[in-house]
This record gives structure tokens, C-alpha cells and sequence, in this order.
């Protein structure tokens, strides 16, 4: 048996035990609830954060990269690797110095994205006509809908729409893990 497996008594073969299990999965669905709670009731600081965080990382990656390109300046691609590293380091340290002007960009561009996915998911969804294709379909059409009212309320839509975004991802996450901790222990009851 490996040692990522149940064992018949509700423990895992490395002596952690289901119902630790439980406990730290419904804790951390309870902290993705409260915390999407949070950036629902305070969008625009929410906006504000998920862009500073996201620039941080682009940084951080764009610096490693540049680093990167110089242990392996003998590589062909060399100066197209050192470029892109600057690129990521450049816009990362922009999104962080002017957190309200990336969540404008951000939001628009996630407008268009979400108007040609949506796009491309209803008309190939309707071409293909799976199982259920109607709801995907519709999905696509929401989709559509969704960057339509974005990109006819930018810029002011960028003050709200990623902390909205995070926020329901938050809460539908950590719904997610409570159902999932439910299930665990309907799982672990059948096999003891």
C-alpha cells in the first residue's frame, strides 16, 4: 500500500489521520469563505491587492528570468530570453507602482478575452452539438454578455471587477472544500 492511501481504520499509512484531514480542508474553506466574503464587501481594495500581488509575482519571475538569461548567455536564444525576463520585470514593477492603472488594463483585456472565448465557445458548442451542448452555449453567451458590460462600463468597471472576481472565486472555492470535506467523511464512514 503506498503511503498516500487509506487504510481501513480512517488513517493514512503515515499515521495523519482523516479526521486531521477534515478539520485543516474545512478550515480552509471556512478562510476562503470569509476571505471572498472580504473582497466582495471591498472590491476596490480587493482590486487593488490581487493587482499588487500579481505584479509582485510577474517581478519576481522576470527578475529570476534575467538571472537566468545570464547563466545561459551561451544559448542561442540568449538575447530574446533577456528581453523577455526585462519585459516581465518592467510591467511587474508598473503593475505595483500603479496598482489602479494595471486594474484598468487588466480589466479590459479581460473584457475582450471574455467576448472571444465566449464567442468561440457558443459558435463550437452549437457546431458540435455534444452532450448538453445547450449550456455551453449558454455559458459562452454569459461569457460574451460579461465583456460586453464590462467593456461598455471601463474604466469605471476596473475600480470593482477583479475584487468581484476573486471575491466569488473565494467563496465558490471554499464551498467547494466543505463539500469535499462532506464527502471525506461519507467516504471514511463507508470504509470503517
Amino acid at each position: 500500500m503506498s503511503t498516500n492511501s487509506m487504510t481501513a481504520n480512517g488513517a493514512f499509512a503515515d499515521g495523519f489521520s482523516v479526521g486531521n484531514f477534515r478539520g485543516w480542508v474545512i478550515f480552509a474553506g471556512i478562510a476562503s469563505l470569509a476571505l471572498g466574503t472580504a473582497a466582495l464587501v471591498y472590491q476596490g481594495t480587493a482590486t487593488i491587492a490581487s493587482v499588487v500581488v500579481f505584479g509582485t509575482v510577474l517581478f519576481v519571475a522576470g527578475l529570476a528570468q534575467v538571472i537566468n538569461a545570464f547563466q545561459v548567455r551561451g544559448w542561442s536564444g540568449f538575447f530574446l530570453y533577456l528581453l523577455d525576463g526585462i519585459i516581465r520585470t518592467v510591467a511587474g514593477a508598473l503593475l505595483v507602482i500603479y496598482p489602479s492603472t494595471g486594474a484598468a488594463s487588466i480589466t479590459l483585456l479581460l473584457s475582450f478575452y471574455f467576448v472571444t472565448m465566449g464567442t468561440f465557445k457558443a459558435i463550437a458548442s452549437a457546431s458540435l452539438q455534444f452532450p448538453s451542448w445547450g449550456w455551453s452555449v449558454a455559458s459562452g453567451l454569459v461569457s460574451v454578455a460579461l465583456g460586453v458590460m464590462l467593456a461598455m462600463q471601463w474604466p469605471t468597471s476596473a475600480s470593482w471587477f477583479i475584487g468581484f472576481a476573486v471575491g466569488f472565486d473565494l467563496i465558490v472555492y471554499g464551498w467547494a472544500l466543505l463539500m469535499f470535506a462532506a464527502a471525506v467523511k461519507e467516504a471514511s464512514a463507508l470504509f470503517s
